[in-house]
């Protein structure tokens, strides 16, 4: 990754910087997402049937 600071280099601009890369790399749980589809789905054909309503 590249971080670009424009202009002259101060010890401020680096630190503004680093915390913006701190807060773009926030890790994201796919937890709420568990338990959403309903039971007794065969996945495969779950996926089939969706992929078919777009054509």
């Amino acid at each position: 990754m590249v971080v670009e600071i424009k202009g002259p280099v101060t010890k401020e601009k680096v630190i503004q910087a680093i915390d913006r890369l701190s807060k773009e790399k926030e890790k994201k749980s796919l937890r709420k997402h568990f338990g959403k589809l309903k039971r007794g789905l065969n996945s495969v054909t779950f996926q089939q049937n969706i992929r078919n309503e777009w054509d």
